[in-house]
Order: C-alpha cells, then sequence, then structure tokens
C-alpha cells in the first residue's frame, strides 16, 4: 500500500477512485506541501502545479514519485525528463491513472525489497565490525579466521585512516581470548620519558610525582591483547626494551626489580614503511623481525571503492542511532561524487564527511550541497586538451603581445617569414 499525498484542490472522481486502495493523506488547507514533507515522507504526491513545483518536491525528496495535474498537456514530455512519473490533463482518464499508480506501487515494493535485500547484504559482508566486500579485504578476513586461534604477535600495515585498529578488534574479536581485555596504546603519542611508566608500569617513588604504584599496559592486558598502534614512531632509545619482552616475555616494572610475565598477545600497526626505517637506522631490526612474523597489509578506500555504499549504510545507521536524527541515504549525484573522490584520509575522512553532511542536512538524505567543496571541487570535469592549432595561436598572441604587436620582431622571434605570419593571423582570427 502506497503512502499518498493528496494536494489537488477538490479532486475529481476519477483521480479519488485511481487512489482508494492506498494510505492517502490530504494536504490541510493553509499548509505548506514543502513543510508536510520535511515533517514525514511519501511514496507518491499527487499534485496540482508546474514544472517549478516538480522541482521543488525532487529537491525535497527524491525518492517520492509525483504525479502532474493541469489543464494542457505542453509540459507532458518536460514533465518526464525533469523526473515526473507521469503528467495529466484534466479531465482525467480513471483507468490510465490508476495503470501508473498501480506501476508505482510496484515499483516502491521492489524498492523496499531491494532495501532488505542491501541490508541482508551488509550484514553478510559484516565480519566482526569491518564492513566489505572488496576482494582484497574478504582475503583479510579469511587470513584473520585463520591465524586467530594461534597468534602471538601480528602487525597491521595500512595508509592513516584505513581501518587498522578495527581490524586488530576483529582478530581479538576472533581469538579464543576474545573475552579478555583489548587495550590500545598511541605509541606516537606517549611522552618519551614516560613510555616505560605507561607499559611496564612502575613503583611508588620510581620518578619525581609517582605518589602510588602503577600497573602498566602489558600487565593490564591480562591474556587479552594490546594494540600498539603507530609503532614505527617508538623512539629508538625504547626500543630495546620492547623487544626484551617480546623476546623473553618479562618485564619489570620501573623503579623495581621483581619480574613480571607477559601473557597478552600484541598485535602492532604502522603507516610507515618500516623496512626503509630499518635502512635508514631509525628503525631496529631485530625488533622488526620480531613484530613481523604474520603482517597484514590494509588496501586504501581507493583501492576498494566497491564497498563505499557499505559503508555510508553503516556510517549513517550509526549516525542515527548515536543522534536520533534519521538520514536514511545518500542521493545519487552525491554517491557519484563519493564514488569518484580518491579519498587521502580513507575511511576516516569518509566517516567525517558523511556525519558532516547528515548534520548540515535538512533532508532525509545526503544531497550534493551538504558535501565539502573539496569533494565537489575534485569531481568536476577537467578542461578539454588543446589542440597543437590552439597552442600555436597562443603563442602567436603571447610574442605578438610581448613586441606590441609589431609583426616584423614577431615573425623573427617565431623563426617564420612576415608573409607567413600574416597568414597565420589572417587563418586564427588574430587582432
Amino acid at each position: 500500500m502506497l503512502k499518498v499525498l493528496l494536494a489537488i484542490p477538490n479532486p475529481d472522481d476519477a483521480v479519488t477512485s485511481a487512489i482508494k486502495h492506498q494510505s492517502v493523506e490530504m494536504l490541510p488547507e493553509n499548509s505548506s506541501l514543502q513543510e508536510l514533507m520535511t515533517k514525514g515522507s511519501y511514496d507518491l504526491i499527487l499534485v496540482e502545479g508546474g514544472l517549478d513545483l516538480l522541482s521543488s518536491l525532487k529537491g525535497a525528496d527524491p525518492r517520492a514519485e509525483v504525479i502532474l495535474f493541469g489543464h494542457d498537456d505542453h509540459d507532458s514530455i518536460e514533465a518526464a525528463k525533469q523526473g515526473a512519473a507521469a503528467h495529466f490533463k484534466f479531465p482525467v482518464e480513471t483507468e490510465l491513472l490508476r495503470d501508473v499508480v498501480n506501476k508505482i506501487d510496484e515499483l516502491i515494493e521492489i524498492r523496499k525489497e531491494t532495501g532488505q535485500l542491501e541490508k541482508l547484504l551488509t550484514d553478510k559482508y559484516n565480519f566482526c565490525g569491518v564492513v566489505s566486500r572488496n576482494p582484497l579485504m574478504l582475503d583479510i578476513f579469511s587470513l584473520i579466521r585463520r591465524i586467530a586461534p594461534y597468534f602471538k604477535t601480528v602487525t597491521i600495515a595500512g595508509e592513516t585512516g584505513s581501518g587498522k585498529e578495527v581490524l586488530a578488534k576483529a582478530l581479538h574479536a576472533s581469538s579464543p581470548l576474545a573475552r579478555q581485555p583489548f587495550l590500545v596504546c598511541n605509541c606516537g603519542a606517549l611522552v618519551e620519558s614516560l613510555i616505560e611508566s605507561e607499559l611496564f608500569g612502575h613503583l611508588k617513588g620510581a620518578f619525581t610525582g609517582a605518589d602510588r604504584d602503577k600497573i602498566g599496559l602489558f600487565e593490564a592486558a591480562g591474556e587479552g591483547t594490546l594494540f600498539l598502534d603507530e609503532i614505527g614512531e617508538l623512539p629508538f632509545s625504547f626500543q630495546p626494551h620492547l623487544l626484551r619482552v617480546l623476546q623473553n616475555g618479562e618485564f619489570r616494572r620501573l623503579g623495581g626489580n621483581k619480574p613480571s610475565r607477559a601473557r597478552c598477545r600484541i598485535i602492532a600497526a604502522t603507516n610507515r614503511n618500516l623496512e626503509q626505517a630499518v635502512k635508514e637506522g631509525r628503525f631496529r631490526e631485530d625488533l622488526y623481525f620480531r613484530i613481523t612474523p604474520l603482517v597484514v597489509k590494509v588496501p586504501a578506500l581507493r583501492d576498494r571503492k566497491d564497498d563505499i555504499p557499505l559503508l555510508y549504510r553503516v556510517i549513517l545507521e550509526k549516525f542515527r542511532e548515536r543522534t536520533g536524527k534519521k538520514v536514511s541515504g545518500v542521493s545519487r549525484p552525491a554517491q557519484s561524487i563519493l564514488m569518484a573522490y580518491d579519498w587521502p584520509g580513507n575511511v576516516r575522512e569518509l566517516e567525517n564527511v558523511l556525519e558532516q553532511a547528515a548534520m548540515l542536512t535538512n533532508e532525509s538524505f545526503i544531497r550534493v550541497d551538504d558535501l565539502p567543496s573539496r569533494l565537489k571541487t575534485s569531481h568536476e570535469e577537467p578542461p578539454a586538451p588543446m589542440t597543437l592549432a590552439d597552442i600555436e595561436k597562443k603563442h602567436i598572441e603571447a610574442v605578438l603581445q610581448q613586441h606590441a604587436g609589431n609583426r616584423t620582431k614577431a615573425s623573427k622571434i617565431l623563426g617564420v617569414s612576415r608573409r607567413a605570419l600574416l597568414r597565420k593571423i589572417e587563418k586564427f582570427g588574430i587582432k
């Protein structure tokens, strides 16, 4: 059953008969059609008006089907071009209108089924919170399933924002110790003088300001997982301390002598080329080999753009759950822009863009106008390449301008006779 908005004053029997089996809402007197549409969504709108009204209604909700009614039929073809389901001239042919309404009913039902299938598809390709149907990512999911029961140390490599931490959580969740803690240490954000205390803990009085005992992340992680994010940023001076823990499984709290056992698994992550860092002397080779018995390489979003439709559905659903604002989807023109952009900030940038657009939009979907200007600029068509004739003309114009229009001097600079230059000036219409 269609949800129909009837916005025709005193509709005739033909109109009411064609929609009598649908859920019909009449436009109240002295009410704004656009304002009413912002309060609820409709499958079908029957309205008396012209193309300007059609453009306004489709702009407010492009998913709504619109049937226009008028007293002449000269707008019928143009109305169809601009997205109207049909255009009828009064008096209306009942059977023809009923046929159009029935076809729209079938179309809306197909859309609902498609939406349900897309939801099932999203669920199918959801692996422990990571959504993807890209072959590269599906291979990673398969690898994670195989190594999750056994791994001790794994490194995840990928660009900033590509989802390394989310994959680390998926690996932890797939392991037999999924109920144990998953702790995160951002190695790039640690103050060098406090790294040892942060990871290994300290005893009271170990240094100025240590007014109580503190356990470190290795101890707090227990039998769970410690995620060392951006391990390539770890100061060179501390790398031997980490290597010792990974080799021997033991550490000492700062200021103490009693060794403790490290029982947790380690997942390291980096956006740097660690092999290059080893060659440049910024990362210890022995530590590199210790943390890379297994390396998971996460592809950039630009290399798996087929995931973007899945990702924006999940991102918008999370936005709705967090804020209560229902933004159902992305308009087709906006989808084209999302697919054309290269996403240097990867999934994190996509999430930021969609959340910002969802906050800005006044509709139930994201429009092109809601997207940041950098995305729209990158989507613009590049200028057509210049022909050789265009290049020659511009060069002649530049030389003439440089010599104040003196054609004799210009011909010498260009390496042609004055007569040949005059012919080219005439050919190109240069003034």
